[in-house]
């Protein structure tokens, strides 16, 4: 989904999505002033500019009379647009009111309304401003001379603030407001859905995301709060602006699970390179309801990143605007038993605590891509079970969750127990077991096989459970392939020095390489 990437230019950001969304650039603004871009050919602009122009002229003005249109000018910008001006529908509001001093006063407020109308290389550009200053009104030619027809909404070369299928080109203060929306949907994911909102020249929050969440969040139940899971929530820089970022997983009342992403700019009031932004992501989107998420919480979290990650200010340097690599998973990334995963490191697993020990142990090493295990839990032991020399376990019902806290590397080593045997082909009878040895060129890289099944070819296998001693082994076509060996914590067995260091469960290979021989090196040892 996200091997390849598109960038779309936002107001005065680029951001990289995955190329198969469909991107919508919404509510332009720039000095109050609303403007709407669309394809429109120039034989179809033409008229309906002259529509337009009769439907001023055939209204009424504020007297009633037939004044109402009070300025129509050609107008013909530097970049080669083309249309009109309209100033029209005059309104005045007169009276009288208290002065404050116990006495009355008149008073008289007149406003009207500004409009464009402009057209270049297949694209029409309107600008409207009801009820506009009188004193305002030459701020529409300028700004209509600042526009730039962008058909494919390129990424421009000079600087400027960007919108659909049109830019305007600097210079533009703060005090003018400028702002847009952008939408973005994923088809091979419809529950997903992105936001992304830039607002310049507004009065900061009090209040970052972060406090505004927590505000909210002590105005719900016990049991709404139950349904929240908190996976990030913290501040987070990304591309040279310093926000905050909030990350949760929610379970709705129809149980579907979905996540929703949240990274704010509180930004400034008098710079247009620093305001007011906000991304946001969301899955479980449905039809007037909420749907499971189509995205792990691990897929969630890595398109959330690479998206994220990407938001920086357009360059008007050639070159400069290249996509960038989302930067490796952060510490507090948390991933789901049965999920790729996510970054190399040190996971602390979510389940256990108060007596209750993990297999394997509460911290434990995993490998990026492995698979992230279910937690085997240990509960403390009766009297009986502790003269028996027993350890009861059980695995949770829910998936376990994981929390990355540490990415320094652990050095591989041989494993210190002996492993489980696979059962050879030679003492089994292959004719009964079903396997087809004459397969084995049918078998690629990457299968999959389970504790008992008949090795489908001769390589190298790798246990799928990452707190497992067996790593990477080879195994001969049509052998058993045997359980996955874990070491247990001194003294769960007893304290006889004949305890068993070790248990075995069922466990799931996949195969890395293929080999006729273990000769052939072991894909793990290689650089």
């Amino acid at each position: 989904m996200t091997d390849k990437m598109k960038t779309v230019c936002v107001g005065r950001f680029l951001i990289d999505v995955p190329e198969e969304a469909e991107i919508e650039l919404r509510q332009a603004r720039i000095h109050g002033f609303d403007i709407a871009s669309f394809n429109e050919t120039e034989e179809e602009f033409q008229k309906r500019v002259a529509d337009r122009e009769a439907q001023i002229k055939a209204k009424p003005d504020y007297l009633g009379g037939s004044k109402n249109m009070e300025s129509a000018r050609d107008v013909k910008t530097e970049s080669g647009l083309v249309g009109k001006v309209f100033i029209h529908s005059r309104t005045v509001a007169e009276g009288t009111q208290g002065n404050g001093l116990g006495g009355v006063e008149r008073y008289r407020d007149e406003g009207i309304s500004t409009e464009a109308v402009v057209h270049g290389q297949g694209i029409s550009i309107d600008l409207f401003y009801e009820n506009r200053a009188l004193e305002r009104i030459e701020d529409l030619p300028s700004l209509v001379n600042q526009l730039v027809a962008n058909p494919d909404n390129r990424i421009p070369t000079e600087p400027g603030f960007c919108m659909d299928r049109v830019y305007v080109r600097d210079p533009l203060s703060a005090d003018q407001r400028e702002q847009l929306m952008m939408f973005g949907r994923l088809p091979g994911h419809p529950d997903v859905e992105f936001m992304f909102i830039v607002s310049a020249g507004m009065k900061p929050d009090a209040q970052g995301v972060l406090a505004r969440n927590e505000a909210a969040d002590a105005r719900l139940s016990i049991a709404e709060r139950m349904r929240i899971t908190r996976l990030r929530e913290a501040p987070r820089e990304i591309g040279g602006l310093v926000g905050e970022e909030l990350a949760e997983l929610v379970v709705e009342e129809n149980e579907a699970r979905g996540h929703s992403f949240w990274w704010e700019v509180n930004g400034t009031e008098n710079n247009v390179f620093v305001p007011h932004v906000v991304f946001r992501m969301s899955t479980g989107n449905g039809n007037r309801k909420p749907v499971p998420s189509s995205l792990s919480d691990g897929a969630a979290l890595g398109l959330w990143d690479k998206i994220s990650s990407s938001i920086r200010l357009r360059s008007a340097e050639p070159g400069a605007n290249k996509p960038v690599e989302a930067p490796t998973t952060p510490l507090g990334t948390y991933a789901s038993a049965g999920e790729p995963c996510p970054e190399s490191g040190w996971w602390l697993c979510g389940d256990g605590g108060n007596g209750i020990g993990v297999l394997g142990g509460q911290r434990q090493y995993i490998k990026k891509g492995d698979r992230m295990p279910q937690a085997l839990l240990l509960p403390p032991r009766s009297l009986w079970e502790k003269m028996r020399g027993l350890q009861p376990s059980f695995e949770p019902t829910s998936p376990t969750f994981w929390k990355l806290v540490d990415k320094r590397i652990q050095k591989r080593v041989p494993p210190s127990l002996p492993l489980a045997l696979p059962v050879s082909a030679a003492t089994m009878a292959v004719a009964s077991s079903g396997v087809n040895l004459n397969d084995e060129n049918h078998v690629s890289v990457g299968s999959f096989a389970v504790t008992g099944a008949p090795c489908p070819a001769s390589g190298w296998w790798r246990c799928e459970q990452s707190h497992a001693l067996d790593g990477t082994r080879w195994f001969a076509q049509g052998a058993l392939l045997p359980p996955a060996t874990f070491a247990v914590p001194p003294g769960v067995f007893g304290g006889s020095a004949s305890a068993p260091k070790s248990i075995q469960r069922r466990g799931e290979w996949q195969l890395v390489r293929l080999a006729d021989s273990q000769e052939q090196a072991d894909p793990d040892d290689q650089a």
